[in-house]
């Protein structure tokens, strides 16, 4: 029988080996450089893929990234991207890749090239060689013979079509009848519906609640800025009519640029304010309490400047 002895000393060794930290990779300074991962290429018929494209490049440089999809073949269901700074002065882009695929067979995701413009020189390299294998959902042993047809059943006796109108007709004046005696025995309580809460004012009580919950003098950033950016974006969807909860910061920094209802001030603030939230959301930045309040002052300050004065709301009861 084995000592303890000889037993621990292993033990502590594959310890001490798995608790060394991961040494950080390098890489070059002045070029593009790809790399990707997916969590299967193997699927069935409509199965959801997720393909992750991470790319490194200068942060003076400007990354495209050619879009995916090929009819049946690759669909892209779902696509979200984020910018996260670097120490080493690269930027590290990273897009997440929800796509699929309805045909069998195996399918390239894309050929094109992703590339990388920094002053007058541009970098460029392949996307990613992923190929989805889509296989047949079907058991190995399904026959692929058409099946013989039924014999014919015999159908059960016609009804005379006056039997179906009497009773559409019977039916209907019931129904008449009852609907018209209940509004007409409620007719005293029946009550206009309240007109709808403008988005400003809902953006206005969100944020009196956000500063009530004290994340300010807590010092947490995270859940203050996640709070902070879900109301901004709840405003803007209901003020511009964005899809801005479930559009990225790129998507929606785009769509605002075009607003002809935003001055150039008002851009750069929402520009700033989302970016922002990016950093502490994926880079996990911890900005100081100073920068905090100017971010809550600053976004009460684009919804003030930005709601619409013609509507009023009567105050609550």
């Amino acid at each position: 029988m084995p000592q303890p002895s000889h037993i621990l000393i292993p033990v502590l060794a594959v310890a001490l080996i798995g608790c060394k930290p991961e040494e950080p990779k390098v890489f070059p300074q002045d070029r593009l450089t790809v790399e990707y991962s997916i969590d299967r290429e193997a699927i069935c018929v409509g199965d959801p893929v997720e393909l992750i494209v991470t790319a490194y490049f200068p942060t003076n440089g400007t990354l495209k990234i050619p879009e995916i999809g090929k009819e049946k073949n690759v669909v892209l269901l779902k696509r979200d991207w984020a910018n996260v700074p670097r120490e080493d002065g690269l930027t590290q882009s990273e897009s997440r890749y929800s796509i699929t695929s309805f045909r069998l067979g195996e399918h390239v995701v894309s050929t094109n090239l992703i590339s990388c413009r920094v002053g007058d020189q541009t970098f460029a390299t392949n996307f990613p060689q992923v190929v989805l294998n889509v296989e047949s959902s079907l058991p190995e042993d399904a026959s692929s013979q058409i099946a013989d047809i039924k014999p014919m059943q015999k159908l059960p006796g016609r009804v005379p079509p006056w039997l179906w109108i009497s009773a559409l007709v019977a039916v209907t004046a019931f129904l008449v009848g009852w609907i018209t005696s209940k509004l007409w025995k409620h007719r005293e309580h029946l009550i206009p519906s309240a007109p709808a809460i403008p988005p400003h004012v809902l953006a206005f009580r969100a944020l009196e609640m956000l500063k009530g919950k004290g994340l300010l003098e807590k010092n947490e950033c995270n859940p203050f800025y996640t709070e902070l950016s879900i109301i901004l974006r709840n405003y803007l969807e209901g003020r511009f009519s964005l899809n801005a909860t479930d559009e990225t910061t790129e998507e929606i920094v785009e769509e605002m640029s075009k607003s002809p209802e935003l001055d150039g001030t008002q851009r750069n603030i929402l520009q700033d304010f989302m970016r922002q939230t990016d950093i502490v959301k994926f880079a996990k930045g911890h900005p100081d309490r100073a920068t905090m309040e100017s971010a809550f002052s600053t976004t009460k300050q684009f919804v003030e400047e930005t709601k619409l004065t013609d509507i009023t709301i009567k105050p609550n009861t």
